[in-house]
């Protein structure tokens, strides 16, 4: 065959490779798998900034739980501290009445 019909690695039926060729189904199939794998990788890249306004928005969403949990907690601490310094107190009257904390 020569050169003029053909270009200088590919021809019609597939690469030449020490003397023998590749057949057309494996060329096919090289180049749908290499396609396939192409769609996949830019499908990925291309969905890359929805993704991460969903996650955004996720975490968003929980640090929002979280800090109004941290804010009830804390109120309920407060409360609970006041609590107890009122308890202390009334022991501490209960004591002196009683003439224990003489």
């Amino acid at each position: 065959m020569s050169m003029s019909g053909r270009s200088c690695l590919i021809d019609m039926k597939g690469a030449d490779m020490n003397g023998g060729e590749w057949p057309n189904w494996l060329v096919t199939l090289a180049a749908s798998a290499l396609t396939a794998l192409g769609g996949f990788v830019l499908a990925l890249v291309n969905r890359g900034p929805a993704m991460q306004s969903a996650v955004d928005g996720r975490l968003r969403t929980l640090i929002d739980g979280y800090e109004r949990r941290v804010d009830d907690l804390t109120l309920e601490v407060h409360s609970l501290r006041e609590e107890v310094i009122n308890l202390r107190r009334a022991l501490a009257d209960a004591h002196l009445q009683s003439g224990f904390g003489a």
